[in-house]
């Protein structure tokens, strides 16, 4: 019984926590979309400023700009470089959260390299329960198949344990 119990309860943990992944993926892209659209207009004024200077992209003006004797230049050039660098990794974290599926927003979102921004987003984050179908019937499954692997091993432990020893005799 208690065991029974124990096996409800986390499976209960499991799915209120997997319920959480499409919910904090919207919080997480609402958080990217603000920064997405501040770098956008960066860019944007580079493009321009490019154009407007003769360059064809605000990378062929920034290969210049880096070639250039004065260091603050250089400095200026290499941070614009750096917000080119973050737009288009924006572009594929937008992507991924607004179009990926449940499993790539997780992997997404959870990567050890982005610790610092899902520790951003946590802050203002507030439980929830995903109104999509779709992403209650994936959250359960994958609940299920949690709870499963956790088990697996204690199973496969009593399975040996119980497996009579037999003896042969070499004769």
């Amino acid at each position: 019984m208690i065991k029974r119990l124990l096996d409800r309860l986390i499976f209960s943990g499991l799915l209120i926590a997997c319920l959480q992944i499409p919910m904090l993926a919207d919080h997480y892209l609402q958080y990217l979309s603000g920064f997405y659209d501040a770098t956008t207009q960066q860019v944007n004024a580079y493009k321009d400023n490019a154009r407007l200077h003769g360059f064809d992209s605000p990378e062929s003006m920034i290969s210049v700009l880096l070639k250039e004797k004065s260091s603050i230049v250089r400095v200026d050039a290499e941070q614009k470089q750096l917000v080119l660098q973050q737009h288009k990794m924006l572009e594929q974290a937008i992507t991924t959260l607004s179009t990926g599926h449940i499993v790539e927003k997780a992997f997404f979102m959870f990567n050890p390299i982005r610790t610092d921004e899902l520790q951003r987003v946590l802050i203002h984050f507030k439980l929830g329960i995903p109104l999509g179908i779709e992403n209650i019937v994936i959250c359960i499954v994958l609940a299920l198949g949690l709870n499963a692997s956790l088990y697996l091993p204690f199973i496969l432990f009593r399975r040996k344990k119980k497996a009579p020893i037999t003896l042969t005799s070499g004769t």
